[in-house]
């Protein structure tokens, strides 16, 4: 489906780019609600294109190219567009969470080993990893002395 939707993008932008050709500077609106300014359109020539997505994302290519080429410049931008929401995505799911590195050590055995893991947790999680990991302290010590 995705790819489908780039595919129509990319045709969409492409179709877009002829009809302004030569105009020095355009903007339109896709049929999909993306906002899209050309400048730079001189003879059969694109100098960049603003690409913005009806959630405000927005990307930019300023390198130049034929008219013709544009459907592959419009598909990168999807790409990155796709990207760039997935990131917001991932930033929203976890906002509110503390980042937590833990390393946990295997010292039985002749080979000593280290292993780190980074997790996301939720206030809540991490009071109850900190008063875990406070108990397991008190244990080790309380087997240390006795040893």
């Amino acid at each position: 489906m995705a790819t489908n939707q780039r595919s129509a993008f990319a045709a969409e932008v492409a179709r877009l780019a002829r009809k302004y050709k030569g105009s020095g500077r355009a903007q339109t609106t896709t049929k999909n609600g993306y906002t899209v300014l050309f400048t730079g359109m001189w003879n059969d020539n694109v100098g960049a294109i603003d690409i913005t997505d009806p959630d405000g994302h927005n990307v930019r290519r300023a390198d130049g190219w034929k008219v013709g080429k544009t459907a592959e410049a419009a598909k990168s931008l999807w790409d990155e567009l796709e990207k760039d929401k997935a990131s917001a995505a991932k930033r929203e799911r976890l906002a509110g969470l503390k980042s937590v590195s833990i390393t946990s050590t295997d010292a039985i055995g002749p080979t000593f080993s280290r292993e780190t893991s980074r997790y996301h947790l939720t206030p809540e999680q991490l009071a109850q990893l900190l008063a875990q990991a406070e108990q397991m302290a008190a244990a080790n010590a309380a087997v240390t002395a006795a040893e």
